[in-house]
């Protein structure tokens, strides 16, 4: 065992006794030997400390931390990075209401060790109901990391970093590694800035179901109504799409930005609250644009001429949301 790299799992969990146990289940059901289970609880009210307490004496190690009160999901996060041994050379998410197969680690470990250069690996797995396509190539399991934030960018990839190994090394490179301002995506904000300094490498294989389901926090802050994924990809592609468009950055912004102003313009027909309205009204202002007259002149003659065949919407992220 001591040949093989230490893997740290870090679950950070608020009132999760719902599907807790079973996440922690398929940890202690891993086929790879060398691991161990960090558990944050961010001071939870319901039955969680006694289900993280059942599985102290388990063939996987549980290194535990219960804050002494609750902190905001993303500080959650940090902290459970924060805990995370040195020792340790792979980082792997799984939230409390998440699983991972039997295999997972074992598959995601033998990609990441076939190449030193790789700080992220990826999978398929079971979201909503049914294996997702991620859109990878399956001919090719290891991508240059800049090309990889290309496709993610452009949709032709898809990433769900709560399913996600991470190489320590690697993100050692950000502190805090989850930071702001997002409106909930600092998860794919870490990931697109690690890819920055490393290839990301896809198992096409599925090793871990995502629950989707009405109380999960993320589905709390990160939800419709807000519709803070559309704020937070115009952040990444101001942060990431220079490096990955080259040239083309330009023509990729100003075809995001029209699409995102008729998002807006739709958005105000249904009447929807100001304060969500707000938040992207001021993403586009941090961006450098006045929401305005001007603007919504220019993405109503982009939509015409799309209607005619003359151009083309955008079609990247978060349009597959």
């Amino acid at each position: 065992m001591s040949e093989l790299p230490l893997v740290a799992i870090f679950t950070p969990v608020y009132n999760g006794d719902e599907f807790l146990e079973e996440t922690m289940r398929s940890v202690q059901a891993q086929t790879y030997p060398n691991l161990l289970h960090v558990v944050i609880d961010n001071a939870s009210t319901d039955r969680t400390p006694e289900i993280i307490s059942s599985f102290t004496h388990s063939r996987v190690p549980v290194l535990v931390q219960r804050n002494t009160h609750t902190v905001p999901l993303r500080d959650n996060w940090n902290v459970a990075v924060s805990q995370i041994p040195n020792q340790a050379k792979y980082i792997r998410l799984l939230c409390g209401d998440d699983t991972i197969t039997p295999h997972s680690i074992s598959k995601m470990v033998s990609l990441a060790e076939s190449d030193p250069e790789i700080g992220l690996v990826g999978c398929l797995h079971d979201c909503a109901g049914a294996v997702q396509d991620f859109r990878w190539p399956v001919e090719k399991s290891v991508f240059d990391g800049v090309e990889a934030i290309r496709m993610i960018l452009l949709g032709q990839g898809i990433m769900m970093p709560v399913q996600m190994m991470v190489r320590k090394s690697v993100a050692d490179l950000r502190s805090p590694l989850f930071q702001p301002p997002l409106g909930g995506g600092h998860d794919m904000d870490a990931m697109l800035a690690l890819l920055t300094h490393s290839k990301f490498g896809f198992v096409h294989e599925c090793l871990g179901f995502t629950r989707v389901h009405d109380n999960a926090v993320t589905s709390k802050t990160y939800n419709s109504a807000a519709r803070s994924w559309t704020s937070d990809a115009l952040h990444f592609l101001t942060s990431y799409g220079p490096a990955a468009f080259g040239n083309q950055y330009e023509t990729h912004l100003l075809r995001f930005r029209r699409y995102y102003v008729r998002r807006i313009l739709s958005w105000r027909r249904r009447a929807d609250d100001d304060a969500s309205l707000a938040r992207h009204l001021e993403a586009l202002q941090m961006a450098g644009w006045e929401f305005g007259p001007a603007l919504i002149a220019d993405a109503a003659l982009d939509w015409l001429l799309q209607k005619v065949g003359v151009r083309r919407n955008w079609t990247g992220y978060p349009g597959w949301q």
